[in-house]
């Protein structure tokens, strides 16, 4: 399988008027087409700086992140975000909303919002794309940030802590619409999270990183059946187990 993300000796360090902070030390890792991959470790590791570094937004100090073979550009991205919050336009419909990322691109062509619409109808949002986002639940909220990232096209998805601002229980149903839609879609997907039975559930490989500067720890490559949705993953005695062993190699980090 192809390699889309190829990390070698990254490291990231911040410097201010008073010191220099060594945020990332010595990281490399590969990801293939087409995997879902979870990066957790303690909190303020550096999780979400390693998805900035992916995307561009920040570069290294040293080593290399390369996409497709080349070194990330944010003005041509190659990744689509979705964070926390979902971001959604409160005066703009649902329809307005997924095609906001066509208009800051240049991308807003016919062609596009065509393209925009028809995923919007095959995860069964079309019917309410002249709601405003205050009428949607959370959960489909989420989902319509999803489909306003998949409307660029981007061939990897960069997902930071998407679902924590959502009750448990949409938690759940939204973690199995999300992987269902990328799944579906084909994409490659990179999700940081605190939640290690969300990143057991959804993940192919689990990153784990040391505390701050963050190193890569430790690589779990997960084999559950992969036509079981995430909800039904949690259940199995196998991801007890992992859970078991990701919460001790977290705490480790934590003495």
């Amino acid at each position: 399988m192809d390699k889309v993300i190829e990390i070698r000796n990254l490291s990231l360090t911040y410097h201010s008027m008073q010191c220099e902070t060594l945020a990332i030390d010595d990281i490399s890792f590969d990801i293939l087409k087409g995997e879902f991959v979870s990066i957790i470790g303690p909190s303020g590791c550096g999780k979400t700086t390693i998805l900035s570094l992916i995307s561009g937004l920040l570069k290294p100090s040293s080593g290399t992140v390369l996409i497709d073979g080349s070194t990330p550009n944010p003005r041509k991205p190659q990744c689509g975000y979705m964070f926390q919050k979902d971001n959604l336009l409160p005066w703009r419909n649902i329809e307005k909303n997924i095609f906001l990322g066509l208009e800051i691109q240049g991308k807003n062509t016919k062609e596009n919002r065509e393209k925009a619409m028809k995923l919007l109808n095959k995860y069964g949002l079309g019917e309410f794309k002249k709601k405003r986002p205050d009428e949607l639940s959370g959960g489909m909220r989420q989902r319509v940030a999803l489909i306003r990232t998949l409307a660029l096209n981007p061939s990897i998805l960069l997902l930071d802590e998407p679902f924590s601002a959502l009750d448990y229980q949409t938690r759940l149903s939204v973690c199995d619409d999300v992987a269902n839609i990328i799944k579906q879609e084909k994409k490659t997907a990179i999700l940081v999270t605190h939640d290690l039975q969300e990143a057991i559930s959804m993940s192919d490989k689990i990153f784990v990183l040391s505390s701050r500067p963050a190193k890569l720890k430790a690589v779990y490559v997960l084999k559950f059946d992969k036509n079981l949705k995430p909800f039904e993953k949690r259940n199995l005695p196998e991801a007890e187990t992992l859970f078991n062993q990701l919460w001790g190699e977290i705490q480790n980090e934590k003495k």
